[in-house]
């Protein structure tokens, strides 16, 4: 079995143009992404799926200087370009990290893995709350199968959810079976889709007064620890 961990990102955001490049501490966010994914344990290889416009040239600088492998392609088409990726890479599962998640956690990471690997669920994930489980945005991940994701690709039509990759399977509950990992109570903040995840330049400032000396090694607990010290200021919470 080839576990791999595939993170879109591209410089060219409708919300938040550039941010991969924009610096949250001493290092742009692209380079927190690829460097923290790179730490999970569980995975067997990162792979940077980015467009083959010339603006994303940067972010494949980066890429290479960790030592990430590189797929580009469609910019629109990210299921294709995942797909893609995945050839590529010879995975057979596939766990999907957005470029939006500077404190993407590789413990997370490697618990979605282990969740999905004890069986039982077509998509298993930690990047978003789901009934009682209240996972806060920014930290974790979606894993598959990549049969499932080859499925997928030549198949599924809707510009929307090739765009989105795998909102095609959370949109049939009934026919795939999806799962949330649990969520430890040290991880919890208490309230649903907590947002520390950047889609917007406030977003950035946000991590930037939440964790003004964070190193890439800072895991989700201390992260939250500091929210919740902070959570009555309404400009950091």
């Amino acid at each position: 079995m080839c576990i791999v961990v595939i993170i879109q990102a591209r410089m060219g955001s409708n919300r938040f143009p550039g941010k991969m490049m924009e610096p949250l501490g001493a290092w742009p966010v692209i380079e927190w992404v690829l460097a923290r994914s790179l730490q999970a344990q569980r995975a067997d290889a990162v792979v940077l799926a980015t467009s083959d416009k010339h603006g994303d040239d940067v972010l494949c600088d980066v890429a290479t200087r960790l030592g990430v492998d590189v797929f580009r392609g469609d910019e629109a088409d990210v299921l294709g370009r995942y797909a893609a990726a995945a050839k590529q890479s010879d995975a057979s599962v596939v766990v999907r990290v957005c470029g939006d998640r500077p404190l993407v956690d590789p413990v997370l990471i490697d618990a979605a893995i282990d969740d999905f690997a004890s069986g039982g669920a077509d998509l298993t994930f930690n990047h978003t709350s789901d009934g009682a489980e209240n996972w806060p945005k920014g930290f974790g991940a979606e894993v598959l199968s990549a049969d499932l994701l080859y499925k997928m690709s030549d198949r599924v039509e809707s510009p929307y959810h090739r765009e989105h990759v795998t909102s095609f399977v959370w949109h049939d509950r009934d026919t795939y079976r999806v799962r949330p990992v649990s969520c430890p109570p040290e991880i919890d903040p208490g309230i649903a889709d907590l947002k520390l995840d950047v889609d917007e330049p406030e977003d950035l400032e946000r991590l930037r007064r939440l964790l003004p000396d964070a190193s890439l090694s800072v895991g989700t607990p201390e992260v939250i620890r500091a929210w919740r010290a902070t959570a009555t200021d309404p400009d950091t919470a």
